[in-house]
């Protein structure tokens, strides 16, 4: 049986190339963003695999479009939910002076948690149904390596960092409420990548970045559920 991955955040940088990928390894897709009659990648996508992929739209920042989407939803098998869907605040440079002790833009901090992390467990909550209708029952959280609190050795980017910390936290107690139900909820750090937010110079071109994490999350199992893991299958610390 197809297996097929919600991707929310699919429009653009990492969501946008899971997309890509699920599709070319014959995956079904339903790729969530918050403006689908702008999501040209998508639209061309979609003109290839006209029968395995489905754009919906989605704002995790607005738990009205969360509920429509469950209800569009109703009856749909998902195997894999890939919570990508996540604010910076902006560009890196702008935003990042937004979120500094002397200089902290406390809406957007508050629009930063709203998607991040109210967002991300609403979401879940109202796809679990579709879930539970899967085989494979996995939740990615899309998390990061600036949300470890052991690795923060710089500070800065506090209203992004609270929220990836905050959705770790989600992480393990929804692998905890879930194990029953034989749900496996895993955090992913995609490493530094170069999406509009990590710029030219980072790490890992984006399709290597997510080519690594679905390797890591074809071999995902009850076993790992509540672990939070970078794009090479490594522990990230808490």
């Amino acid at each position: 049986m197809t297996e097929t991955v919600l991707v929310s955040g699919a429009n653009r940088g990492i969501g946008l190339e899971h997309v890509r990928q699920a599709l070319a390894a014959g995956q079904s897709v339903i790729a969530a963003c918050r403006a689908p009659d702008q999501a040209i990648a998508l639209a061309e996508l979609h003109e290839r695999y006209p029968a395995r992929l489905r754009i919906e739209r989605l704002d995790t920042g607005e738990a009205g479009s969360i509920a429509a989407l469950a209800s569009r939803l109703d009856g749909v098998a998902i195997d894999i939910l890939i919570n990508n869907a996540g604010l910076y605040g902006g560009g890196w440079e702008d935003s990042a002076a937004r979120q500094t002790l002397d200089g902290m833009d406390y809406d957007q901090w508050e629009e930063i948690l709203r998607v991040n992390v109210l967002g991300v467990f609403r979401l879940t909550a109202a796809l679990l149904p579709n879930l539970m209708l899967g085989e494979r029952k996995l939740v990615v959280m899309m998390s990061s390596d600036l949300g470890s609190i052991a690795s923060n050795t710089q500070g800065q980017s506090h209203a992004y960092r609270t929220s990836k910390a905050a959705l770790n936290m989600l992480t393990k107690g929804l692998s905890i409420d879930l194990r029953e139900r034989g749900v496996t909820v895993m955090s992913m750090a995609p490493g530094w990548t170069q999406t509009d937010i990590g710029g030219a110079n980072a790490t890992w071109p984006v399709d290597e970045s997510v080519r690594r994490q679905r390797a890591v999350i074809a071999e995902m199992t009850s076993a790992h559920s509540g672990q939070f893991l970078n794009l090479n299958g490594e522990p990230v610390p808490w």
